[in-house]
Parts: C-alpha cells; structure tokens; sequence
C-alpha cells in the first residue's frame, strides 16, 4: 500500500504574560519531541489536561494552543490524543465564532490530514471541505491560497483513488500558479505527472514529468532533482530499466556532492535505485542501496518501517526467509507504532510476515496471523469489502493445505461473492479468486466444476487484457501475457482430456488460443510510434482521444461496482465509445487497423470467412497439469511432455478435433530433420505429424495453418504419405499463418512494382564475427535484378559495402524487400529476449551508429506497411525462439510487425545454386502472376520438376497475414 501524505500546519496565537505555567508546559513539550518523545508527551498531555480543565486563561489564545499540542502529540504519535486536541480546538473557537471563520482553516486542514493518515477518508474529506469553504469565503483572491487548497484537495483525492477530481484539482492549481514563482508551477507539475502514473496512464505520466524536469532545469535544482526521481520511478514500470539506472545514478551523483546531509532527498533516489535493482534481480546490488537508505533515514520512524518492509520482500526473493521474517516482524512493529493495529499498512505488513510462514511451511504461525489480519480487515473495512475479501482468499488457501477443503471452498466462494459485487467481474482480484476457485475444484476431482471456473476466469482476462493493452508498455504486455498463457494452458489439460474434447470447454479452450495467439503482435508499441510520427495533427489528437478512453475504460474495471455509479461512470458507454473511435483511426490510419485485431472472435467467424475447399488448421501444444496436496503442500505444475491437438475448421461451422498420439515429439522432429538432411524418404514423419490431420481434409486444396511448438519448425509440404506415394505438396498449397483470426482480417494489397534488392553484404568490418562473403547471393541478387528488369520495375540493388544496415533503415514502404546474407540465431539461455538474439548480417557503414546487425528488434520498427512481399534469403531465417501461443518469435515476426504482408523464409540451409534457382523460378511467376502466394506455389511446383530433392523443394515456406 502506498505512503499517505500528511500535511502539517501551525497557527499563530498572541501569548499574554498571564499564562506562564501552560506557555512553560508547551515550549517543554515542543523542545523534547525530538530529543525525548517520552517527555514532550508528558508535557503535552499534561498541558491538554488544563486546557481541559479551563486551567489555561482564554485570552492568550487557547484555540491557538489546542492545535500546536495536537500537532506535537501526533508527532510523538500520540494520534488519538492529537485528534482530541484539534476537535476541543474547534469547539472553542466556534462558542464566539462562524464555524467557517478564518482562524479555523489550519485546524481544518490538520484535521483533514490526520484523519487520511489514520484511514477515515471520509472525515478527513468532509474537513477538507470545511477548509476548502473557508477559503472561498475569505481568500477568494488570494492566490496563493487557492493553490494551497486545490494541491491539498489533488493529492487527497488521489489517495482515495479519484483519478479525475485530482487531476481536475491539480491542473486548476496549475492555472492559478502560472503567476507565481517557477518553484511552485513546477511543484504542480510534478504532482500532475506523478498522478498519472499513480493510475496507471504511464504515456501521459511520462509527458508530464519531462515538462517538469524542462521547466526546472536551470531553475530549481532540487524539483529539478526531484521530477527525475519520479520519471525514473515511472521507466522502472514501463520497464525501460536502462534509462531509469542512468537517471537514478545521475541524481545520486549529485545529491551525494549537494545534498549528503538532506536524508529526505536522498531516500528516494536509494530507494528508487534498490527498486530498479530488485526488478532485475540483481538483489545484492538491491540489498545494498536499500541498505544505504536505511542508513540515511536512521530513526525517522515515519520512514524506516515502509524501508524495513522493502528490505524484507528482497531477502524473501533472496530465499533468507529468516531475514525476511526480521524485517517484517520489525516493519509491522514500526507500523504499529505509527499507526495503531487497526491500519492498513500494518495489516499489509503482517499478511508478509504470515506468507513467510507459509512458505517455511509454519501453517499455524501463518493462519494465525492470516486470522488477525481478517479480524483487523474486519473492523477496518467490514465485510463487503474487497480488502476483506483479499484476506478470505488467504485464509482459505490455507486451509487447502491443511485439508479442509470443504472450509477453504466456502470462504473462496465468499471472497468471490465479493470481490464480484465491490470489484466486478473484471478485476484481477476476482479472476484470482475464481481462478483459485478452480485449483481447489481440481483438488477436490470435480474437473467439470474446475473447467467451468478457469473458463469464466479466462473469459474476463482475456477481456481484461484486450482492453488494458493499449496503455501498456510492451514489457508490461508480456509479462501479463504470461501469465494468461499459463492459465490458458492449463484449462487445456482439462478440456483436451479424450472424454472432453468434443465438448464446449474445448471449443472455448480454441477460442481462448485463437484471441490471444499474436495478441503481442497485433498490440505492439509500433502503433503508437507510427501514429505519434504523423504529420496529420488530427489523427494524433484522435489517438490520444482513444488512449484516453481506453485508459479510462481500464480503470473502471478497477473500481468497486458502488464507487462507479458514484461517479456515473458507465463501462458499457465507455466500450461503445473506445469501439466508434477505433473505427474512425482505422479508417484514417492504416496501422490502427491492427488494433481491431484485439476483438474477441469465434472459430465460427472464421468459418465464414473460409471459401470452398479451403481449410485452416490449428495446432495447440499443451503440458497435462496436476495439482494435489501432499504433507500440508500444494503441489501443482505441468508435466515435461508436451501434448498436440488439432482443430480442423472448415466453411459451414465445421470443426473437427483431432489429437495427435502421445509419443516423444523431439525425437520425431530429429527423425524428419535427419531424414531431409541426408535424402532419405521419411516413411514415419507423416504418421507421427499429420496422418491423424490428413484424414478429416479429403475436400481441401488450400490449408492455413497456425503452427504451435514444435510445428514451427516443420513443414508439412515434405511429409510423405507411402501408402499413397505422395507428398503433402502433391494436394494441398500452405501457408502459415499467426492466428486464425488472421483471415477474418485479410485485404487485397496490391504489389507495388519496385524492388529492394541486397546480395552478398562486406562483412569484413562487423566486429565478433568471421564471416565468409557469399559470392553466391551476389550472383542471386543479379539475376533477380534482370528478370525484374526485363518487365520495367523499378529496382534498386545493393551490393558489398552498399548493402548497409543504414540504407535499409531508411527505406519506406517498397513493394518487395529482397536480402540474400547470412542470417543469425543465438541459441543462448542468457537472451531472454529473442527480438534481440535474432537478426541479419548486413554491411557497416563507415560513418554511421549503426553496427551492421539489423536484429529482428530493429527489424519491426522498418516502415513496412505497404509492402507486400520481404524475402529473406538467408540461412534458416525461418527460425527463432518457439514461444507458445505467441508463434516464433525472431525475423518473421519482426517484419510482420513492421508491416509487411507475406514473409519468404527458409527453414533449412540449401546450396547457393538450389537457392539460387528457387528464387529464379519465384520472381519470374511475379512478372505474370501478382499474388506473391499463388507465384509461390507455381515456383515450387516448377522446382520440383527440376529437385527431386525434398530438402531443397521443402526448403521455404510463406508466412502470411491471410
């Protein structure tokens, strides 16, 4: 839970000679509450004992009085004492004045504040109007305390999740302070910027900062210092880890030669960097600068429990449980402190210290604990609550591991009830549970009931994740990617059971993969770079009417279903909004179209779209699943072995299951691979791979097929029926394909008769390489050149030190894209992102940043959008990581994304005179024929009369947006 913010201030009072011994008890009070806290609450009880008693005469201003005592017992955290101070402070003043007279407004404002800290939003919100109408009455024209008044009310409402009054707030301060100094302007601005990101709306958040951190450079070193550190916080979440270290670094740099003796200032660049270090898992160097900041903050006891409670999450991930349990046990004692047991943070704090027992397998430790957290969330929150709910859930995945499950079903069910009346039934929270609700259905053996929760729970994530894309960063898709994936993959193992996989769960489990296979690619960030790069100010206005909506859209789905009729927020208005301005953009801009491609479809849909004799194929690699308790454990997880299943979809609504044999598929893949390489007819390769499939498909000429695992790196055309005496090429033409929803999307793009054509790159100046030159993909590039030629196209063509990384970056939009050079794929554990570990050789330029490499990275953000063909004639560039559900991540995918509509790729490595004559047969089919996938058949179909050599014919295969 995040650090509410508490506002102090003082009220000035005239002192009369005649009130000595309470003056002595209060000047007493205020010196010690430093130095001896135990003695400054004495004298300040003391001293609020006589006010009481009317010990205190009234004409040295004992309202006055009231409220400096409050302030001085709420530092010696004495809050309850404090509150009773300001209140009697209030009540003396309004026996001779207007409840809404001018020297109340800092009690207001105390009050206010003290009442956030303590977590009573709503007093601390009607206090906050006192003040507010205060103001109005008596400063009206005084500036400065109209922004003091709409900052305070920004930042509450911020805290109390009011995303739109607070920025409403913030920016109406933000008005008022263009008149005044720089360092307030700059204040709001960070405010407004730390907003965003505090709801999520990173890309504005982002904006923000930067204006901020322009406004104060050279102006205010310490908000310039200060906005850095935000911005730095905020490229953390977006993932861009690399700029947030050279900020952080930048800032600690300086801080350390300016301001080593600022503790506050320095805390949040120390703690920022042990964050930036924690989310790369570089926990030591995190440890150490969290220490640092440990150190910096010394006792400030407002600090050090939030610092402790970090520093524990960072031993728990280091696996020092008993570290962990230290500093949570000390974070929730520091909170306690602060707050009271009957606080949030110190709940939150506890619920750590319970996981830790949890995972030391201490259960009647953790549900102890567990327990007191319920009672305390309780009384906090009562029992309609989603935070309640959140403890419900722990309590009863406990009592899983105990056995109980009958109790554990009960309280799950409850927490489901309620996190679907306060949250609704999109919340993350709610999936979880109904997703946790399914792991006990399994437990239990009830696999129907367990289907029908991870099918409900995949139906709102996936809607969840469709909607929240847009606002994300790429890395942040992934990462919820994952996790979907994960969860997809194990209703499979329910629904592609053999007594289930004619059912409905089945069809849903194709659905579920047809929705969310590619959604990374139809999602990525080259939308919004291309249309923030636009020159039409309308379409980028248009864009960020949408974003904004969308951004909307995903927050309403986090609030409780009371607090949106609260604030008249509709979801369904806001679907139909987001949906009428999508169709606008993508009329307007192509590349937006994409995004339409987040739409939930059916496999029907897709049905309807086939023509005669037209199939589309979808494999589904999938790991059985098991969870069971065992010894107070819960032990779940996939099996090593991977499972295939087939859906065959054809025109009418026809859908055919089909599931492979369970039999060791690595070593079927080394059979068909060895069988190529060394020219043997592959007799097996069709009865493991696709007889099963081959079966239902007696009426098709044409397969689409969307490959998964281990299918990615066959191709199906080679397989040899010997029964037959046949070859899969021999009846059907194929093309690959990311999703089956891909056809529901497809366009007639016409080929555009220009030609960019790269043979044979210098290599000589890439540095880490040895590479030879490949005289044989010069001789290609020539010949392509003048069979172009002959027709009049326009082409161009690059050869050895014109064949540069920089030239074709600087391309945009050609027809056909041409590259015969070595390709890369480094098959390295260490390269976590495989848009990184593949790529093309290309020539260096000598002047120029460029290294020569285009990574497959690089290679999505080309400007592709009207091309329609890129050959990539390079060796195996059909390959990349094989992520499930996602395809093959690498060359094809990057220039998908990048815009192209067909890829031409290889998945083996041929010799340069079979390459050569391929590629030869191909462009002379695109003189006459101009959809490159019909001239793609008719050249393998030529290539074979000439090839008998399936290794050489097979060699390539089309990848294709539809």
């Amino acid at each position: 839970m995040r650090r509410r913010i508490t506002f102090l201030f003082f009220l000035l009072f005239s002192i009369g000679l005649s009130g000595q011994t309470c003056l002595q008890k209060l000047d007493s009070a205020d010196n010690f509450k430093y130095s001896f806290p135990l003695k400054a609450k004495f004298y300040a009880n003391s001293l609020l004992s006589d006010l009481d008693s009317a010990k205190c005469v009234s004409e040295i201003g004992i309202a006055g009085i009231y409220n400096n005592v409050g302030l001085i017992l709420w530092e010696v955290n004495d809050k309850q004492r404090s509150m009773s101070a300001f209140l009697s402070g209030i009540s003396q003043e309004i026996q001779n004045k207007d409840s809404l007279h001018q020297d109340l407004l800092g009690l207001y404002y105390n009050i206010s504040a003290l009442n956030q800290e303590l977590g009573r939003f709503d007093d601390a919100g009607k206090f906050l109007d006192l003040a507010g109408r205060v103001t109005q009455r008596h400063h009206q024209e005084n500036t400065k305390s109209q922004i003091r008044l709409l900052y305070r009310t920004g930042v509450f409402y911020r805290e109390v999740g009011n995303f739109d009054e607070s920025l409403k707030a913030l920016n109406e301060a933000i008005s008022f302070g263009s008149s005044l100094n720089d360092s307030t302007s700059i204040a709001l601005q960070i405010e407004i910027g730390t907003t965003y990101r505090h709801f999520g709306d990173l890309q504005k958040s982002e904006t923000e900062l930067v204006k901020a951190i322009e406004m104060a450079k050279g102006n205010d070193e310490i908000q310039y210092l200060r906005a850095i550190d935000r911005l730095s916080a905020l490229k953390i979440e977006q993932g861009e880890y690399s700029d947030s270290e050279n900020y952080l670094l930048h800032n600690l740099e300086k801080k350390n030669s300016s301001y080593k003796d600022n503790p506050i200032m320095m805390l949040e660049t120390l703690n920022g960097l042990s964050v930036l270090y924690y989310r790369l898992n570089d926990l030591k160097t995190a440890n150490d600068y969290m220490d640092q900041a440990l150190n910096v903050a010394g006792d400030i006891r407002t600090v050090r429990p939030y610092m402790i409670n970090n520093l524990g999450t960072i031993y728990k991930r280091q696996g020092d449980i008993e570290k962990a349990e230290e500093c949570f046990i000390e974070s929730s004692n520091g909170f306690l402190d602060l707050f009271g047991s009957m606080n949030p943070d110190y709940a939150s704090s506890l619920s750590n210290l319970a996981s830790i027992y949890k995972d030391r397998g201490e259960l009647a430790k953790s549900l102890d604990l567990y327990m007191k957290v319920l009672d305390m969330d309780k009384v906090i929150y009562g029992t309609k609550h989603a935070n309640y709910a959140t403890s419900l859930n722990n309590v009863a995945l406990l009592y899983l591991q105990f056995g109980n499950f009958s109790l554990a079903g009960k309280l799950l069910e409850e927490a489901k009830q309620i996190r679907a009346n306060t949250l609704g039934n999109y919340h993350p929270l709610y999936i979880k549970t109904v997703n946790d609700l399914g792991l006990y259905y399994m437990i239990v053996k009830d696999y129907q009931s367990a289907m029908k929760s991870f099918d409900h729970a995949l139906d709102a994530e996936i809607k969840h994740m469709q909607d929240i894309f847009p606002v994300l960063t790429d890395n942040q898709r992934k990462l919820y990617f994952d996790e979907t994936r994960y969860n997809i993959e194990r209703f499979c193992s329910l629904a592609f059971r053999d007594e289930n996989i004619t059912s409905s769960y089945a069809e849903n489990a194709l659905n579920h993969f047809l929705n969310t296979r590619g959604i990374l690619f139809y999602a990525s960030e080259k939308m919004r770079k291309l249309i923030q790069s636009s020159d039409d100010d309308k379409i980028k206005e248009d864009y960020n009417s949408w974003r904004e909506k969308k951004y909307s859209l995903a927050q309403a789905y986090l609030l409780t279903e009371e607090d949106r009729k609260l604030k008249g927020i509709s979801i369904t208005q806001l679907e139909e909004e987001c949906a009428s301005l999508e169709k606008d953009l993508s009329r307007k801009f192509k590349v937006f179209a994409d995004q339409e491609k987040t739409t939930y479809h059916h496999w029907a849909e897709i049905s309807n779209a086939l023509s005669d004799s037209t199939a589309m194929v979808d494999i589904i690699q999938y790991r059985d699943y098991s969870v069971t308790v065992i010894d107070e454990k819960i032990d779940q997880g996939f099996e090593d072995e991977s499972h295939y299943v087939s859906f065959i979809v054809k025109k009418d609504s026809v859908l055919l299951p089909v599931k492979l044999a369970a039999i060791d598929f690595t070593r079927g893949f080394a059979t068909y691979r060895n069988a190529l390489k060394f020219g043997v007819k592959d007799k097996l390769s069709y009865s493991v791979f696709w007889e099963p499939i081959d079966k239902h498909l007696g009426d098709v000429n044409k397969i689409y097929i969307s490959p998964d695992g281990i299918f990615h790196k066959l191709n199906p055309v080679v397989f040899y029926d010997p029964s037959n005496d046949t070859y899969m090429s021999d009846k059907y033409d194929i093309v690959n394909i990311t999703s089956g929803k891909d056809l529901l999307y497809r366009e007639e793009k016409n080929l555009l008769r220009e030609a960019k054509i790269f043979g044979n790159p210098d290599f000589s100046r890439i540095e880490g390489y040895a590479l030879k030159q490949l005289p044989g993909a010069e001789r290609e590039a020539g010949d392509i050149t003048e069979i172009l030629d002959v027709r009049r196209w326009k082409t161009e063509t690059f050869y050895f030190n014109e064949a540069t990384e920089d030239r074709i970056k600087s391309f945009a939009n050609p027809g056909i894209i041409h590259i015969a050079t070595h390709g890369y794929f480094i098959e390295d554990p260490n390269h976590t992102d495989p848009l990184h570990s593949s790529g093309l050789f290309l020539s260096k330029s000598e002047s120029g940043e460029n290294d020569g490499l285009l990574s497959a990275y690089e290679a999505m953000n080309l400007v592709l959008d009207q091309t329609n063909l890129v050959v990539l004639a390079a060796c195996e560039t059909g390959l990349g990581k094989v992520q499930n559900g996602e395809g093959v991540f690498g060359l094809q995918r990057a220039f998908l994304v990048a815009g192209a509509q067909n890829i031409l790729l290889s998945l083996v490595k041929i010799n340069d005179q079979a390459a050569r004559n391929f590629m030869n047969l191909f462009y002379k089919e695109l003189l006459t024929e101009p959809d490159p996938q019909q001239a793609f058949f008719n050249a393998r179909a030529q290539f074979r009369k000439v090839d008998k050599n399936p290794y050489n014919w097979g060699a390539y295969i089309l990848v294709s947006k539809g």
